[in-house]
């Protein structure tokens, strides 16, 4: 249900508001919080604005929990000079060319004045504790250490280096009431003060953020630093600069933030020491500054016969291949898109200096480039042009994980489940889950934003992205976002490049974030007579203030289609099928899960299964696991698609895609992630029957259509490449698609990365 005031429109079943850029975030989350919701970037002033908020893609006193405004911008309409300019859309998850909304966090794009800003909300936390901590600097840090370590539902540690620590502690009542007693047994191991649940306990940060901004830029310095260098760095401060100056901010997240400072010299030390030590600039209080794209340059050309034996040089006679063959297997994707001609070559580097070699090389012969991963792309993305240099990216595979930072640091080679498993080792988490994470890599995942199943609860790729490195088309090496919080100067292009499917640079390394593992899981099946009657649910659970770590459905031709493979007992006449999945802590885990059957049976589900252990969660996934195989026996090809819609139409969409299926007599199956609108319509066919061929693209064009006449887009998670490229105009109009160009433009001017892909001629 929409509903729409004299200021915002809060649509509660699809967790999306919009509000004036003007409204302030304290007013928006007074509205959302009579829906259970809230946008849960809490500043310390609150008189600031979204659009102000947005500017500096600040976080307020929740960074640490929540992270920055950027990770919630879903739409934009922006003042330009050539009139209103719409960006970004109503759907949870879209890859449909330039991020260009997420990049307007942090300023990374400056395309107009906002004017009205949606976000993506967060259920209110069902309970919350403040615990103030006081004693010694050091003890405060180590014992703020061991509280993130011991992975707790921690909101924050703001700090004050004058001896006070504020840990809040939010979410699930039981779990909220067994921590916070634990934050007061490891502080006593201290011998630290301990106040419960203080009254007013924020005023104090709140006060010390008035403060700081009422001065000039140059007397304070806002920085993030690896956690582990905090304890150094306060002890340099306390050195260099007298007791006047106040140092605080979230230890939780590393930013500090110091004031006033006394003079010029001293803040060039301060600042150069925090660099030295791995600190970025914290845009928390003011813009960073402009964006520059590096000038790029246009090397002379040089002689042709050269070119195998320089790029020879670079990568080795092994991982240089020229042989027709060898070239032809680079030719196609995971997809039925397939290359016009060979590329000239395929190289495959090892490091970032060997791409940024070849880029060069590239520039100077004016080679097309087209960068590729595991092939996995179900698009057309990585196709390579005729005549192209193909840059395989598989042996980038370095993967290091900071525990202590919550970090991993990988090449774009890295297999996705690879870093998942690595990061689960030491008990942290890697959410985002393509179905081919098993193959897919990340450089892959970044280039297409991808998603999966958990992408609901826990976000999409660009969520984690916190760094990127990544070459330019003349060889250039840049390194955009702080590589900490995803907050610093530059995240906005670090934003920009994902999604961009390689036509704006190369991507070569990133600095992902990860989460803490969630200790307990369970699964719940409703089975339900009617598709309307499961899409009702699905709003009902968006609204109920429980977000499912997987909300998947599957259409009455799939459960049929699973049914004849596996025969475990699903219904065949049944109408739609929910997988709904809890995770978090035991307490939380076990209400959500007994609340999602509910919530299923009040919605008219005929039958109800919760998972009671490990095997019975297994068989529960089973049905969604074996679609594909399953649909081999209605026919052998398939057209696997990827649509983003509203959650409030997905009934209405999957219904006129039935009436699509029957039009073009093609088998159409429909699952997907229903929590976010993320649908897959299947398009069945038997390659060997010309005329079903010939009616597969016709079909497609048609569930396009339908997919963008809900309000929906062209790609959830898949992106562009070339297959979906002719319906681009239809999806985003000439305006925005001329932003697009322009932007391509400044960082590709010869238009040589990944030609043909994403934007229309």
């Amino acid at each position: 249900m929409t509903t729409t005031s004299s200021m915002f429109t809060v649509n509660a079943g699809a967790l999306l508001a919009s509000a004036p850029a003007t409204a302030t975030v304290t007013a928006f989350n007074d509205v959302l919080s009579t829906y259970g919701l809230c946008l849960p970037i809490i500043p310390l002033r609150a008189e600031v604005t979204l659009a102000e908020l947005v500017a500096c893609n600040s976080g307020g006193r929740y960074r640490l929990q929540s992270g920055p405004i950027g990770r919630y911008i879903r739409a934009a309409t922006l003042n330009t000079a050539d009139g209103p300019l719409a960006i970004g859309g109503p759907t949870l998850k879209r890859s449909t060319g330039y991020n260009l909304h997420r990049a307007l966090a942090g300023q990374g794009v400056r395309l107009g004045e906002p004017h009205e800003l949606t976000f993506n909300l967060r259920p209110l936390p069902r309970a919350n504790a403040l615990r103030l901590v006081e004693g010694p600097m050091t003890s405060l840090l180590m014992l703020a250490n061991d509280l993130m370590a011991a992975n707790m539902a921690l909101h924050a540690l703001a700090f004050d280096a004058r001896g006070l620590l504020l840990v809040e502690i939010a979410g699930f009542p039981a779990v909220v009431e067994r921590q916070a007693q634990q934050v007061e047994t490891m502080a006593a191991h201290y011998r630290l003060t301990v106040t419960s649940d203080p009254v007013d306990g924020w005023r104090h940060w709140e006060q010390l953020a008035q403060q700081h901004c009422a001065l000039a830029p140059e007397q304070r310095l806002d920085v993030t630093l690896p956690r582990r260098a905090l304890t150094d760095f306060l002890t340099f401060c306390q050195r260099l600069i007298s007791s006047d100056v106040v140092i605080w901010g979230d230890v939780g997240v590393g930013s500090l933030h110091l004031a006033p400072l006394p003079d010029p010299k001293s803040y060039a030390r301060l600042k150069a020491q925090a660099a030295a030590a791995g600190g970025q600039p914290c845009s928390e209080f003011g813009p960073p500054p402009q964006p520059a794209y590096p000038a790029l340059t246009t090397p002379g050309r040089t002689t042709a016969s050269n070119l195998i034996a320089d790029l020879r040089q670079v990568v080795g006679t092994r991982y240089l291949l020229t042989h027709p063959d060898h070239l032809a297997v680079y030719c196609q994707d995971a997809s039925n898109a397939q290359a016009e001609a060979l590329p000239y070559a395929v190289a495959l580097p090892a490091t970032t200096a060997e791409v940024a070699a070849l880029m060069q090389i590239a520039a100077a012969h004016r080679l097309p480039v087209v960068g590729r991963g595991a092939g996995s792309g179900l698009a057309g993305g990585a196709v390579p042009s005729p005549g192209s240099l193909v840059i395989g990216l598989n042996r980038l595979e370095q993967l290091t994980i900071d525990r202590e930072q919550r970090i991993a640091q990988v090449g774009a080679g890295v297999i996705t489940a690879e870093l998942q498993r690595a990061a689960e080792r030491v008990g942290l988490f890697y959410p985002p889950d393509p179905s081919s994470q098993t193959a897919s890599t990340i450089g892959g995942n970044i280039a297409c934003n991808a998603g999966g199943p958990r992408c609901l609860k826990y976000g999409v790729t660009a969520d984690y992205v916190l760094g990127l490195t990544a070459v330019l088309v003349d060889g250039t090496v840049v390194r955009y976002g702080d590589g900490l919080v995803g907050q610093g100067e530059h995240n906005g292009l670090a934003q920009l490049l994902v999604g961009s499917e390689g036509t704006l640079a190369i991507i070569t390394e990133a600095t992902l974030r990860l989460i803490p593992l969630p200790r307990a899981r369970r699964t719940t099946m409703a089975i339900f007579t009617d598709l309307v009657a499961a899409c009702a649910t699905v709003e009902r659970i968006m609204a109920s203030g429980i977000i499912p770590a997987g909300l998947e459905l599957m259409d009455d031709t799939t459960i049929a289609a699973v049914e004849a493979f596996l025969h475990i007992g699903l219904p065949r006449d049944a109408g739609a099928m929910l997988l709904m999945l809890a995770d978090g802590e035991p307490e939380m885990v076990e209400y959500e899960a007994a609340a999602l059957a509910d919530l299923a049976r009040a919605g008219g589900a005929q039958r109800v299964v919760v998972a009671q252990n490990a095997t019975d969660e297994a068989n529960l996934w089973q049905a969604r696991r074996v679609i594909s195989p399953a649909l081999g026996r209605i026919r052998p090809n398939r057209l696997g698609e990827d649509i983003s819609v509203p959650v409030s139409r997905i009934a209405e969409c999957v219904s006129r895609i039935k009436r699509v299926s029957a039009e073009y007599h093609l088998p159409i199956v429909v699952f997907g992630h229903a929590g976010d609108g993320n649908l897959h319509p299947n398009i069945l066919f038997d390659a060997r029957n010309p005329a079903e061929v010939a009616r597969v693209w016709p079909c497609a064009e048609a569930v396009f259509t339908a997919a963008l006449e809900v309000g929906g887009t062209l790609s959830g998670e898949h992106g562009i490449g070339t297959l979906k490229r002719p319906f681009m105009l239809k999806a985003l109009g000439e305006r925005q698609i001329a932003v697009q160009r322009a932007i391509k433009r400044s960082f590709d001017p010869e238009e040589r990365l990944n030609p043909g892909k994403v934007l229309p001629v």
